[in-house]
C-alpha cells in the first residue's frame, strides 16, 4: 500500500513538529510507503492515487479544511488527534469524518471502534548526547508562551529545596501563539522576581532544532515542568526531555497523565527525589514509546482496514482540499472554552484559594 501524509506548512509550533515526529516514525515500517506534503488554505492541491491519506488535522492549523467531504471525494482518510481531553477524545476533532483515528495518547479509552490509542512516538536520535555533570544543580524548563505553563512554579520549587542553583527557562515565540513575544517577556520577568538570593534564573527565547533542544535537556541536572493549565491534550515538551534521558519532574496535571502513569508527580516526588530516582523511569518511558512500536501498531491496524481501503480507493489524479464555510461554533476558541467549562467545577477550589489573578498564569 502507498499513503500520503499531509501536514500543515512548516511553522514554529508543536502541531507541525508533532506531525513531523509521527511521519518520521511511520517511515520505519516496510509494509507500506508514505509520501509527504504540506498544505495551507492558499496551497491545498494534493497529488492523489494513494491507498490512504494521513492528515495531521488540528483546528488551529487546518480550521479551513472541510473534513466532512474527504471520505466521499478522496477515499480512505486517517487523522492523528494531538489534543485529546480526558474522557473526550474528540474535543478538537470531528468524530465521524475520518475512517481511522490515531490518538497520540496511550491513556485514551473510547467505545468508538475506529479510534486507536498510540504511544507518543519519541524522536530517534543518531547523535551523541552532550550530558554535563553540573557542579551546581541546573533545573531546566521550556515551552511556548501560553497560559498555564507554570514557569514561576519551577522557580518557587527550586527556592524551597536549594540554596544555590541555576534555573534555565527557554520560552520561544510561537507562530500560532498570539502576542507570544510580549507574554514570553512577561513570564521571564515574573520568574526572575520569584527567585530568592542564590538562585540564578536564566531566560532565553530561542526556537531550537530538535537536536539542539534534546542536547539542551541533556545538559540539565533536572528537566522540570509544573503546568497548572486546563487544556485538552498531552504536553509535547516532555518528549525531548525523555529522549535526553535526564532526570524529570512534572506536576500532577492532566496534561502529564501519560507520564504520571510511570513517574510520581511533584511534590510527591520532590525535585531532589526526581534527580536521584527518575532516570530508570524515564528510560522505561523511552523504551515503551520508541518509534518502531508506533509504526508497528499502525502497520497492524492498516492491515485490518485493507479491505475497506481497497473498496474506497479513488482514481482521481489531483484533488483540491475543500474549504468549509465559517462557523463560529467550529472555532478553536469555542472548542477550548467548551472544554474549560467541563473542568470549571473541578478547579473552583484553585480559583477560590488563589491570592491574586497573577497566581493563575
Amino acid at each position: 500500500m502507498k499513503g500520503l501524509f499531509i501536514n500543515n506548512k512548516k511553522a514554529k509550533d508543536s502541531i507541525f513538529e508533532s506531525g513531523r515526529m509521527v511521519y518520521q516514525s511511520l517511515l520505519l515500517s516496510n509494509a507500506y510507503t508514505l509520501d509527504y506534503q504540506e498544505v495551507d488554505i492558499n496551497d491545498r492541491v494534493i497529488t492523489t492515487g494513494y491507498d490512504f491519506y494521513f492528515f495531521n488535522y488540528h483546528p488551529a492549523t487546518m480550521r479551513w479544511l472541510q473534513t466532512k467531504k474527504l471520505q466521499k471525494q478522496l477515499g480512505f482518510v486517517i487523522t492523528m488527534i494531538l489534543e485529546v481531553a480526558d474522557n473526550d477524545p474528540f474535543v478538537m476533532c470531528p468524530s465521524k469524518h475520518f475512517n481511522f483515528y490515531c490518538a497520540l495518547d496511550p491513556t485514551v479509552t473510547s467505545k468508538q471502534k475506529n479510534l486507536h490509542a498510540f504511544p507518543r512516538p519519541l524522536e530517534k536520535i543518531d547523535f551523541k548526547l552532550s550530558i554535563i555533570d553540573n557542579p551546581i544543580p541546573v533545573i531546566g524548563s521550556f515551552g511556548f508562551a501560553t497560559k498555564g505553563k507554570g514557569f514561576q512554579h519551577v522557580v518557587e520549587a527550586v527556592n524551597k529545596e536549594f540554596d544555590k542553583a541555576i534555573v534555565k527557562i527557554n520560552i520561544p515565540h510561537g507562530d500560532f501563539v498570539p502576542e507570544s513575544k510580549q507574554y514570553a517577556c512577561f513570564l521571564g520577568e515574573l520568574c526572575k522576581k520569584k527567585a530568592k538570593p542564590g538562585i540564578e534564573v536564566q531566560i532565553t527565547y530561542d526556537f531550537m532544532s530538535k537536536e539542539a533542544l534534546i542536547n539542551w535537556c541533556a545538559a540539565n541536572t533536572l528537566n522540570c515542568f509544573l503546568y497548572d493549565r486546563n487544556m485538552p491534550g498531552l504536553s509535547a515538551t516532555t518528549d525531548q526531555a525523555i529522549v535526553s534521558g535526564r532526570p524529570l519532574s512534572v506536576s500532577n496535571n492532566d496534561t502529564f497523565r501519560h507520564i504520571t502513569a510511570y513517574l510520581p508527580p511533584y511534590p510527591i516526588f520532590s525535585l531532589k527525589d526526581s534527580i536521584q530516582k527518575s532516570v530508570p523511569i524515564v528510560n522505561k518511558m523511552a523504551y515503551d514509546w520508541q518509534p518502531k512500536r508506533f509504526a508497528g501498531k499502525f502497520e497492524g491496524l492498516l492491515n485490518q482496514y485493507q479491505p475497506i481501503i481497497k473498496l474506497q480507493k479513488k482514481s482521481i489524479t489531483e484533488y483540491i482540499l475543500p474549504i468549509k464555510e465559517y462557523n463560529i461554533f467550529d472555532t478553536l476558541n469555542h472548542r477550548i472554552n467548551k472544554y474549560k467549562r467541563k473542568f470549571r467545577k473541578l478547579n473552583i477550589r484553585t480559583l477560590l484559594t488563589a491570592k491574586s489573578k497573577n497566581e493563575i498564569i
